[in-house]
Formats: structure tokens, sequence, C-alpha cells
């Protein structure tokens, strides 16, 4: 649970905002105005900011954030906007603002970017306070850990701060690639300019070259006002693609064409127009598998692998897992609740195979369970037990329930669907990471087992 603050002056979008950031579980300041927002954030604090960009018909978004940066420079603000304006982005960007969204925005989108910022707040405040009282810079507060894996991934990333090259990230999920694009732009000389995350997994297909290139009003139905692209809005920064796996084939060419040239064009547009921007890219896939089936054009994927950095599993640098403990249950429960020692001692031998996201899932459930101001190891066997238990089958099963392979695995199927729609509060996006598939991938596998696949 987090402390967010909605600044929308529409009363109507002000409820629906509030109450599916409620149901995320998040505590929901909501008011009407700038003046309402300073009084909030003088009053209490918070971790994330949400606020229009047009409010009594002027550019008020901008001065909330400017408000947001003096009273909680630690809070991460994002921006809503229904005017695409890659002017207005790139300023928002520049004055402090974490990310903008696009109205109308749906409850899945608004949930992720929640999520994105939260993340990001917790990887700061946990590298702030980090065992041993070394001084970062801005750039390394969210990778945690003195391994000798992530010290290699650390001086990868500082090396490919100083050059202008793409950057692949690869990487199972839930092992941190966002953070490691975030610190490489962070470290290099654009980290002046925006950071415009993009996850491929969640566009739809149809939408994908809009979404990236910008289209003039009329191009197509509803096309109702010209709109700026993803990739134009991070003209002077870095345009991070997030599972560029999941890019249709379609939108990859015209990507490649993108990077090879620096120009777009806009859907239904006349004329080009120059980019200057630097990408990172991360996938959890085998890339040069994808290219041996055809999934994945081979020049994008040289065009893209130049600078290549692998994020290892959790598994693989468990000598961090304590570090990353501590700063996860400091953050979550604002320094009240620490972990025994024999808790961090059973955590470093658990498997994690959702890595950091996995971890952060397991702690948040013990902090919501327990009233002690230590979590012990009791509560640790008897969440991880609950969470990872299995149903055991055998060919005698399934004579005596008289049921096929099939039946058996859609039903299982269909069971893992729903506990992980529950978990996250019908949350898709999130749904697909807790159960390691894409976002396409779910969306298919609900409609196939009959499941509401309809929500955005």
């Amino acid at each position: 649970m987090a402390d967010l603050l909605l600044v929308e002056d529409e009363a109507n979008a002000r409820r629906i905002l509030s109450l599916g950031l409620e149901l995320q579980g998040h505590r929901v300041t909501a008011c009407g105005s700038v003046a309402e927002a300073e009084a909030s954030m003088r009053a209490t604090p918070f971790d994330v900011v949400l606020t229009d960009l047009r409010m009594d018909g002027h550019d008020a978004g901008l001065e909330v954030i400017a408000i947001c940066r003096q009273l909680q420079p630690a809070a991460r603000v994002l921006l809503l906007t229904a005017y695409a304006s890659a002017e207005t982005a790139v300023a928002a960007m520049k004055q402090g603002a974490y990310d903008y969204l696009t109205k109308p925005v749906s409850g899945e989108e608004l949930a992720a970017a929640v999520e994105r910022a939260l993340f990001d707040v917790a990887g700061s405040h946990a590298s702030t306070s980090s065992a041993g009282g070394e001084e970062e810079d801005g750039s390394e507060n969210t990778l945690i850990g003195h391994s000798d894996a992530m010290r290699r991934v650390r001086d990868r990333l500082q090396r490919a701060a100083k050059s202008t090259f793409t950057v692949l990230i690869s990487g199972e999920s839930g092992t941190g690639k966002e953070l490691a694009a975030r610190y490489v732009h962070a470290a290099s000389a654009r980290s002046k300019g925006v950071f415009v995350p993009v996850h491929c997994g969640a566009i739809p297909e149809g939408l994908f070259e809009s979404e990236l290139f910008g289209h003039r009003r009329g191009a197509f139905t509803g096309a109702e006002f010209d709109r700026v692209g993803l990739i134009e809005a991070a003209a002077g920064g870095t345009l991070f693609l997030d599972e560029i796996g999941e890019m249709p084939l379609p939108a990859q060419v015209k990507l490649l064409r993108a990077l090879q040239e620096r120009r777009i064009r806009r859907v239904g547009d006349d004329c080009e127009r120059d980019v200057d921007i630097r990408v990172i890219a991360a996938t959890n896939r085998d890339l040069e598998a994808e290219v041996r089936r055809g999934t994945f054009r081979e020049d994008l994927f040289f065009r893209l692998n130049v600078v290549p950095v692998h994020m290892p599993a959790l598994r693989q640098r468990r000598e961090d897992i304590p570090e990353l403990a501590r700063a996860i249950v400091r953050r979550w429960s604002e320094g009240r609740v620490r972990l025994s020692e024999p808790c961090l001692t059973r955590l470093m031998t658990l498997p994690f195979m959702g890595n950091v996201r996995e971890l952060e899932n397991l702690l948040q459930r013990m902090l919501a369970l327990s009233d002690s101001q230590e979590l012990d190891i009791a509560l640790l066997d008897e969440m991880y037990s609950g969470l990872h238990s299995a149903p055991q089958v055998s060919l005698q099963s399934l004579h005596d329930d008289g049921v096929s392979l099939d039946a058996w695995l859609e039903a299982s199927e269909r069971q893992m669907i729903d506990q992980a729609l529950m978990k996250t509060g019908g949350n898709i996006t999130r749904a697909a990471e807790e159960l390691g598939v894409s976002f396409r991938s779910l969306r298919y596998r609900l409609k196939k087992s009959g499941l509401d696949g309809d929500q955005e």
C-alpha cells in the first residue's frame, strides 16, 4: 500500500481514478486544484503524485510538478494529459516528472505506471540507506547489490552510459531490466533529457504504429487530434523499449528504419521528422532463437544488440538477497519492521524463480499478515509454502477421476490464471508477470478459458 496524491479538476474523472487506485490497495488523497495539491503536500508525505496537465485553462500540472520538487523531492510525479504535445511532455520530464500518460488512460495502464514509480522510489530509498554507508550517485540508486555479478553489470552499464550506442538488456522477468535502463540514462550525457518507457507487451498490435510514431488528425477513425508518438516524445533523451520481443513484425520494420535514419513519419502525415534519441531495449526472450524462428528480424536484432547486458537471476546472486530484503521491508514498513537473521538466512536458500519481483511480493505478504516488528522464519516458511504448494497428480488419479490430461491441464491453467488475477486485482499486465508469460499470451489464454479478457 502506498500514499498517492491525485490532482484532477474534473470531478467525475477524479472519482473514477481514485476508485481505481484504491482498488489496487493504495491510499488516495484527491484534490481539484493546484492550491489544494500544495496544501496536501505540506501536510502529508506522498510516494507518487498523479496530476492532470490542463486545469483551469492552463498547464497547471507543470505547477504541481514544481511544487512537488520543492516540497517532496523523493516522490515520483506521473502526468496525465489529453493533449499529446511533445513539447509539453519534454518540458514536464525535464521539470521532474517521472512519466506521462495520455488520456483516456486504462485502469491497467495507470496501475502499471504507479507500480513502476513505486518500485523506483523503493530502489532509491533502499540505496541511500544501504549497509556500508557508501555514497552513490543518482545513477546507481536503483541497483542494489554488491555481488560480483552485480558489480560486473554495473561496470557494463557504466561503460554503456559513456557511449551513444543502442543497448540490449536481457534477463528473466523480475530481474530489474528497466532499473538498469534508467541507470544508463541517468549516468549518460542525456540524463537531463527525458526517459520514455514503452512496454511493448501492453500495446495492442493494431496500435503499435500510432503509439510509436504518432498520427495526424483524421488519419483513421477515432484520430480526433494530432498525436505525438512515443519516439518523438523521447527526443533529446532515452527511449526504453521493454519486452521488445513482443513487438509484431510490421512494427519491427518501421522501427528499424527509424533507428537507421533517425527520422520518423506520423501515421497520415506527408513529411518526415528528425528525431534525436538513444534507444535501450530489454527482453526476457532469447532473441537469437526468435530470429531463427522468424518471429524477430535479424537486422533489427543486430541494430539493437550493440552493447549487450545480461541481468543475472536472483538465485545467481544470492549474497545480495539480505540487502535487497532489508531494503524492501524498510520501504514498505516505513522503517518500523525488520527481518530476523534466521529469516534472512532462509531467504538466501529459496529459488526465487520470479526474481526480485517474487522476493518483494513474498515480503509484502509477510508484512500484511504480521503484527510484529520482526518478521521471523516461521512466518516466512508459512507464506512461501502457501505460495508454492502445488497439487499432486498421477496417471492413476487421472484414471480415477475420469479426466484426460488435456482436461486436467486446462483446469489447472484456469485455476492459476484465476489466482493471478485475484492477487493483482484484475491487472492483466501484472498477472502475466506473476505467471511468467507475456501479456498477449495471457490475453489468449483468458479468451480460450472463457474468462474476461476485455480488460485494458
